[in-house]
């Protein structure tokens, strides 16, 4: 299966399927993202970096997903 597309369809999937004699479906599918990708762009919730910084996620997503500084993801402090 071909790599997932990132870019935005400049037609709907019915103009597409008129145009090239195929089913909607199959334009739709062609265009898809495999599970695998959309599980590696989408992890925040499996990897829970708000436990990390010892905050709550509420309080995560309040501050807008602050990322810790790369020192204190090693577990070290300098």
């Amino acid at each position: 299966m071909p790599k997932a597309r990132t870019d935005k369809r400049p037609f709907t999937a019915r103009e597409l399927a008129e145009k090239f004699k195929c089913s909607q479906v199959t334009i739709r599918k062609y265009w898809a993202q495999d599970r695998a990708d959309y599980l590696a762009e989408n992890s925040i919730s499996r990897d829970k970096p708000w436990e990390h910084l010892g905050i709550s996620r509420a309080t995560w997503y309040r501050r807008r997903k602050p990322m810790p500084p790369e020192t204190l993801t090693t577990g070290e402090k300098s």
